[in-house]
């Protein structure tokens, strides 16, 4: 029979069990989350959708067209656009542009206001000496007025050479059956066929992965001695991959309060657990960092401080705390069947299905840190606002795992080498995105192709010193 001091002792490390596993679900349920928005989006402008709801919003669409294929002899429409129109029922506007870089060969008469009466067809004068384009048009019936979104002119354009340049709204003059003037604000159009390089997304992947390889040798005797050694077995990793993909498939269907909940849930879990082990155990210390994150989130989600700062801030936070926490419970072995597996899902996701796209697109307005957006450098400007471009928490998470389990497995220098391939590797393909497209590519795709030559160097090297 055992004794009640054995008794009590099994009981402990029962618990002990049970808090360690529930320790490792969390974590898990984090990383599957991360890998569910892992995307790279490569270039976006102003938000199309930001708007004074008592005004009505004039926007070009699309706002901002980046594009080096675009070259001399190629034409493309861009439609100016009326959003949330309200007793509208006619205009009359200039908009001007770079003779020296576009010529407008066609205005035509968009959907909106007839889709309300009559109207009175477009009236247009093209001046491609000067760069102009001036549209009217407005609605025959004097009560009729147009209450609804839509395109007021469709405008085609062909490109004389390269550079940049700005389509804007100038002598705008919207009006009710009345004649009276209606309030309205503008975001001008803009673009750009130039050969485009961003240096800043590459360097930021290389310091994310650099500083998980530094500071995984400090911290991962400790938090592997929070999970009893554990270490994933390939079932594991299966699993995750199942799991990952289940979610990016329904995450389209699921509420954006849910979708809210679960990950406000899941970084809150990651900081306090976190914090829980390096504040040794002490609760009411490891409560106020996830405290902080939920308070900021609440009252600061719509302001510039959050969407602009603070949600990229916490997202090198996350990025970097669950490379820490997952590169000490994968091997050498389950990383490289975790890397075909997630890499064949982000292929299929994107390229193939679009889930992970639309999956993307769900969580964006909810302003969560499931991605960093970078200032491309050098800079692009639309509209006072520096174009971004954006990669998801789960490709940081990848190259930081691929990093350090490749410090592990063949030393320092190689694994100083793997990060810097990753980076050149993202830079050569993000440079083809963005002068080519598609916007959405693959980011894990981007990231392995760097570092499969450098393993396979390091294997050799490991091989031949046998």
């Amino acid at each position: 029979m055992a004794s009640p001091v054995s008794s009590w002792l099994i009981g402990e490390e029962r618990l002990q069990e049970l808090q360690k596993a529930r320790f490792l679900g969390i974590i898990a349920l984090l990383a599957i989350i991360l890998f569910s928005i892992s995307s790279v989006r490569l270039a976006h402008s102003a938000n199309e959708s930001d708007q004074k709801a008592q005004e009505i919003t004039l926007a070009l669409k699309p706002l901002a067209l980046v594009d080096y294929s675009s070259g001399p002899s190629v034409y493309f429409d861009v439609n100016a656009t009326a959003l949330n129109a309200t007793y509208l029922h006619g205009f009359r506007m200039r908009l001007t542009y770079d003779a020296k870089l576009i010529e407008c060969s066609a205005a035509q008469e968009g959907g909106l206001l007839r889709s309300f009466g009559n109207t009175t067809g477009l009236g247009s004068r093209i001046d491609n000496a000067v760069g102009y384009v001036y549209v009217s048009v407005n609605l025959t019936s004097p009560e009729a007025m147009a209450n609804s979104s839509g395109s007021l002119v469709k405008l085609t354009f062909h490109v004389l050479s390269r550079g940049e340049t700005v389509i804007q709204f100038e002598e705008v003059n919207l009006y009710d059956s009345n004649g009276a003037p209606l309030s309205y604000v503008t975001h001008n159009g803009y673009f750009n066929n130039r050969f485009l390089v961003d240096v800043a997304m590459p360097l930021t992947l290389l310091l994310v992965a650099l500083a998980a390889m530094f500071l995984n040798r400090r911290t991962e005797a400790k938090l592997k001695t929070n999970l009893g050694e554990r270490e994933l077995t390939a079932r594991d990793v299966i699993f995750l991959g199942a799991a990952m993909a289940t979610v990016v498939s329904i995450i389209v269907f699921v509420p954006q309060m849910a979708i809210m909940a679960l990950f406000l849930f899941s970084y809150s879990s990651l900081l306090f657990l976190i914090s829980y082990v390096f504040s040794n155990h002490r609760w009411y210390v490891a409560i106020v960092p996830p405290a902080a994150f939920l308070l900021l989130y609440i009252f600061l989600r719509d302001t510039t401080l959050w969407s602009s700062y603070l949600v990229n801030v916490y997202g090198l936070v996350f990025a970097i705390l669950i490379i820490l926490y997952m590169g000490g419970i994968f091997t050498w072995k389950t990383t490289l069947i975790f890397g075909g597996i997630i890499t064949a899902l982000d292929i299929v996701l994107v390229l193939v299905t679009g889930a992970m796209i639309t999956a993307f697109e769900q969580t964006d307005s909810l302003k969560l840190p499931v991605a960093i957006q970078v200032p491309i450098i050098p800079p692009i400007i639309v509209e006072g606002h520096w174009i971004t471009r954006g990669l998801g928490l789960g490709d940081f998470f990848f190259a930081g795992l691929l990093a350090i389990q490749t410090w592990k497995r063949f030393g320092r220098k190689t694994a100083l080498l793997s990060a810097a391939g990753m980076a050149i590797s993202f830079f050569a393909f993000a440079t083809f995105l963005l002068n080519y497209g598609p916007p959405y590519f693959p980011g894990t795709l981007m990231i392995i192709c760097g570092w499969i030559p450098i393993a396979l160097i390091g294997l050799r090297s490991r091989s031949g010193n046998r």
